[in-house]
């Protein structure tokens, strides 16, 4: 494929109203599904992804749009995938699920 710039925008996966409480479930991505679905991107895709925290100011200040998403929308529309700064991706696709939609949009974009 040819070269194109895929993130992957996550948080640290926390519980907001405490571990034990039934009122709302965990929000953000372990380390492990994290790792998981940028795994899965490189082995298919055949290119490097790079992985930002949305919490963390200093890998935001060029990211503008996603921090937008996340005020109108909440925590939960993490993890947002891009290719080129396009949002390709927002929730928790399954691995196949993020490659399909990346593969897409990169075709899409690749006929322009």
């Amino acid at each position: 494929m040819s070269q194109h710039n895929v993130s992957i925008f996550s948080m640290p996966q926390e519980f907001p109203c405490g571990a034990d409480s039934t009122c709302c479930g965990a929000i953000g991505q372990t380390d492990e599904q994290l790792q998981m679905l940028k795994d899965g991107l490189e082995t298919a895709l055949e290119i490097p992804v790079e992985t930002l925290n949305v919490k963390n100011g200093a890998d935001m200040k060029a990211h503008r749009k996603i921090l937008e998403l996340t005020r109108s929308f909440g925590w939960g529309v993490i993890p947002i995938i891009t290719v080129d700064d396009q949002v390709v991706s927002m929730g928790a696709p399954t691995v196949q699920q993020a490659i399909d939609m990346v593969k897409t949009k990169i075709n899409n974009i690749s006929q322009k």
